[in-house]
């Protein structure tokens, strides 16, 4: 039974169905019943129409799911008055920035991929030093220089043009010195500034004593090459002084309904739902540690096909 413009219709299929609904990364509570905390519906990036109906009338049938506690991590931007999150990937890449949590130290290397950077922070994350919300810390330099999320550089929009909603919501902090800075945000001053002391230090060195940024290739694809010795580590000392707050979002899950190579769903007591399919997030991930960008819509459009080929056969 399928609702198309507020009408009930009733759709006979003579060799198969093929669930392609996306994920559950908008169901508040599957999130909390499978996902690492903390976790919201309103961080994530992914279509507001994914609260897993697929993983729903799976679950109901008796079906096998696979990888439910991951995700498409990614640290998002939920910027004032706009109706999605925005995705924070390059940014605090860049170099003369860092990430912080309300310690005011860092949980991980800035430049790796997105999703093993949201990973580490859910491995050291606890309500008593929590790393969600987080805050992506730079100074005047790297304003002048470089966009962040919805802040475009200082030339495009000064600082008067930011709106003070920003400001008196938390979304985005500007001081003289550092220690004003972790005030406004309720940061802890000292640690702040002994983070950002150790990044100055690692500028001059060209090597990051904690998490390596900067040491692998990948790292180094956001970077400035003209910053010497290493191209992610620039210092932090120009004021005023920057913060703007990050999320733990996700632009969609990646655990679901447990398929064979013809993407046919499998039961949970064994064996196949013949002419059952699942394609793309309402399925389990075949490349789950993300090898690189289309790990989602290759495999989709991959088993898609497959499906197609066994209903077909």
């Amino acid at each position: 039974v399928i609702e198309c413009n507020g009408q009930r219709q009733r759709v006979r299929a003579a060799k198969g169905v093929i669930l392609a609904s996306g994920g559950f990364e908008k169901n508040q509570a599957l999130r909390e019943q499978y996902l690492p905390s903390p976790t919201n519906t309103t961080w994530s990036a992914g279509n507001p129409g994914n609260e897993g109906d697929a993983l729903l009338a799976g679950l109901e049938l008796g079906a096998k799911t696979r990888l439910m506690n991951d995700a498409w991590w990614t640290t998002t931007l939920c910027v004032p008055d706009e109706p999605a999150p925005r995705l924070a990937i390059m940014e605090k890449s860049f170099p003369g920035s860092c990430v912080v949590n309300r310690d005011g130290k860092r949980f991980a290397n800035e430049s790796q991929n997105y999703m093993a950077f949201q990973k580490d922070l859910f491995k050291t994350h606890t309500d008593e030093h929590p790393n969600a919300p987080a805050w992506h810390v730079f100074d005047a330099t790297f304003r002048e220089n470089f966009m962040v999320g919805p802040l475009m550089t200082k030339a495009m929009k000064p600082d008067s043009q930011i709106p003070k909603k920003w400001f008196d919501e938390g979304f985005v902090a500007k001081a003289d010195t550092i220690r004003e800075l972790a005030d406004m945000l309720g940061i802890d001053a000292d640690g702040l500034e002994e983070t950002i002391n150790k990044m100055n230090h690692y500028a001059e060195t060209g090597k990051d004593e904690d998490f390596g940024r900067g040491d692998s290739a990948y790292d180094r694809y956001y970077a400035d090459p003209a910053i010497k010795p290493n191209p992610c580590l620039a210092p932090i000392v120009k004021a005023p002084f920057y913060a703007m707050r990050i999320e733990a979002g996700d632009f969609g899950t990646l655990g679901g309904l447990d398929t064979d190579t013809s993407a046919r769903v499998k039961k949970a007591d064994g064996g196949v739902f013949e002419g059952l399919f699942a394609v793309g997030n309402c399925s389990a991930a075949i490349l789950p540690t993300y090898p690189g960008p289309g790990a989602t819509l290759g495999p989709a459009m991959t088993m898609a096909y497959q499906a197609a080929c066994h209903i077909n056969a």
